[in-house]
């Protein structure tokens, strides 16, 4: 399995997630979230209790002051949170009992759910993938790593594959998903995906603050692994995501399954995108961090999703617990969504799905009991053009710093692109030349899908 990534990028910016137990920084400022609720609730309960599913609680990046408005087009420097049923998740929760005035209410509301918003709003602005809360686990780490005690058998990998260069390597092969027939599910994939699907087509966060306010996220793909996969201990292993990979039962006891969600770039995001050009497209990098907050109400929808089915669930990456030693996380999206049947790695260390490299990955666990989706690989760049015959050097010939080699990605000559300080006014830097225009950006390659066809 491939090592994770450094992001380099992130570590440049101000983490403003703190350590568990330290004194809040002013990131949610308290009193304009009560005005909010006290506002919103005297206007829902005035003739009769009448909840409004269009109100957000809007938090400006600027000064963390949140204001009560109805759900628009995004703006660049906000975050938003439906007040109902999303805050609020339970029915009549913001409901007046005889005599009780609104700011009482809204006081024991935002003393319930302050905490909550305060994590929300310190993921939702913080850039890149910074280390969490730091809020410690309630037991010792569970490291139980490969399952294989012998160590020839981890470094196995060193085997030239031919067509490829010989200083990239082929780790083991992992083995293929045993579906077993006696699983009763709680709810189905598809019914997920349905879930899912109409949230980002109907919910107004997915779309550019610039332009013309595009769509930045299309249609997903679910898929769901077994959180008894033992890959989840493979991932353990200090060469692939190390022993600070949390198993899913840690982070939540009881854990049956994981669902990893894999959402494509529109192609508003990379239209603009030329083989020309030495920096990203706007629409990119506004893409890029942008739809990084509608990840999180991804994944918190699912959450709720599974409460309503009579489940828990927790998303990792954008728990308190969630960490990093040395930016090797305690829960890896791409590693994830691998053991989930989604899709493979790249020389280029993107994820690659049948949609393609071009998107983002979130997941949670689940207590639900879902049927694990079918890994019909078992190479890891098995979706991967360079590794499957040697014959694309694309992603390789589409950075502009060398950062992209026949050995891989070195992570930090990224941040010699300067997209940056190009940015710099934006708020912005991702560079995404290594995920667009190149073979693997909206498919599986071809060659390499008419290959899987024919197995199966």
């Amino acid at each position: 399995m491939p090592n994770q990534t450094v992001d380099v990028k992130a570590s440049l910016f101000v983490n403003e997630i703190p350590k568990w137990g330290e004194p809040y920084p002013n990131i949610l400022n308290r009193q304009s979230v009560l005005a909010c609720l006290t506002d919103y609730i005297v206007q829902v309960n005035y003739n009769g209790y009448k909840p409004d599913p269009r109100k957000v609680l809007a938090v400006r990046t600027s000064d963390r002051t949140a204001s009560l408005r109805n759900a628009a087009t995004p703006l660049r420097q906000e975050v938003y949170y439906f007040i109902e049923g999303e805050i609020f998740p339970e029915v009549g929760t913001t409901r007046l009992q005889d005599g009780q005035p609104p700011a009482k209410l809204a006081e024991i509301l935002l003393e319930r759910s302050y905490e909550q918003l305060y994590i929300w709003t310190a993921y939702d602005f913080t850039k890149g993938s910074p280390p969490g809360f730091r809020k410690p686990f309630d037991h010792p780490l569970i490291h139980k790593g490969s399952p294989s005690p012998n160590p020839e058998q981890k470094t196995r990998n060193h085997e030239v594959v031919t067509g490829t260069n010989p200083l990239f390597f082929h780790p083991d092969p992992v083995p293929r998903n045993v579906i077993g027939q006696d699983i009763t599910p709680d709810v189905s994939a598809d019914r997920i995906l349905e879930y899912v699907s109409q949230l980002v087509r109907t919910d107004f966060r997915n779309a550019l603050p610039e332009g013309d306010n595009p769509p930045i996220w299309g249609d997903p793909l679910i898929g769901i692994a077994s959180a008894d996969d033992l890959l989840f201990e493979r991932f353990q292993d200090p060469e692939v995501v190390g022993p600070g990979h949390r198993l899913p039962y840690e982070w939540l006891p009881g854990a049956r399954s994981v669902i990893s969600v894999f959402l494509p770039f529109t192609e508003h995001i990379s239209k603009n995108y030329t083989k020309e050009q030495r920096y990203s497209a706007i629409e990119f990098s506004s893409g890029k961090w942008n739809g990084s907050k509608f990840l999180n109400v991804v994944r918190r929808a699912l959450i709720r999703f599974a409460s309503q089915h009579g489940g828990l669930a927790i998303a990792p990456n954008i728990d308190p617990r969630y960490d990093s030693d040395e930016w090797r996380p305690f829960w890896s999206e791409r590693h994830t969504a691998f053991a989930a049947g989604l899709g493979t790695f790249g020389l280029h260390q993107n994820f690659i799905s049948e949609k393609g490299c071009l998107g983002r990955l979130c997941s949670v666990v689940t207590t639900l009991n879902i049927v694990p989706t079918k890994r019909i690989y078992s190479d890891i760049y098995g979706y991967c053009l360079y590794a499957f015959d040697g014959s694309c050097h694309a992603c390789i010939e589409r950075c502009p710093t060398g950062a992209v080699s026949d050995v891989g990605k070195i992570a930090d000559r990224c941040e010699t692109h300067g997209n940056k300080d190009h940015f710099k006014e934006w708020g912005y830097g991702s560079c995404g030349h290594c995920s667009t225009l190149i073979p693997c950006s909206r498919e599986i390659p071809g060659k390499i899908r008419n290959t899987l066809q024919a197995l199966l």
